[in-house]
């Protein structure tokens, strides 16, 4: 094909051709990749942004996890002389503070799923601050369960003949349950 022979038109129309090929190798071969790469490289942003905001909810959960934690924390016990350690506690500021202890049964146990919930009760006669001071204690200052009930009842005592203010405590405790089957 001689060019200087071509018409006008015929050169117009090679030329457009020509250009055409020249877009589609430039296109294949510099602008394909090149979208490709910036295509990728905004997947990647996407999931670091997801990544950066993952970690941040895993350290806020991570965070409720430790308060909740804290906050059952009084409920579980891991000694076997659990009832022994209460009844000393209890015992020991029952007499400094001339309190009387009228009733301490053995504690009550339930199982709930993995775990079981023990409860004492304890019956306590005295004036009303020092019981008010015991079940301070108990809930903010020794870690032997949660305070789950407290119940002051004013009655006369026969014998003494007098009215006599009692209190009566429920402490609750969690234990994870150790099935003989699973061991």
């Amino acid at each position: 094909m001689n060019w200087s022979k071509l018409t006008y038109q015929q050169k117009n129309k090679v030329l457009v051709i020509g250009y055409a090929v020249f877009l589609f190798i430039v296109y294949q071969l510099a602008i394909s990749k090149t979208w490709d790469l910036y295509s990728q490289n905004s997947l990647l942003e996407e999931k670091l942004v997801t990544a950066k905001e993952s970690y941040k909810s895993k350290g806020e959960l991570e965070k409720k996890e430790a308060m909740l934690e804290g906050h059952i924390s009084s409920f579980f016990v891991d000694s076997l002389n659990h009832q022994e350690y209460l009844l000393e506690t209890i015992s020991t500021y029952c007499h400094q503070q001339h309190i009387l202890i009228k009733e301490m049964p053995a504690r009550t146990e339930y199982l709930e799923g993995d775990f079981e919930v023990g409860t004492h009760r304890v019956v306590l006669e005295g004036g009303f601050i020092p019981l008010l001071k015991i079940v301070y204690m108990l809930e903010q200052e020794s870690k032997m369960g949660r305070v789950s009930s407290v119940l002051f009842s004013l009655k006369f005592d026969t014998k003494r003949k007098k009215e006599v203010l009692s209190l009566t405590l429920y402490i609750q405790n969690i234990q994870i349950h150790a099935d003989e089957e699973k061991s």
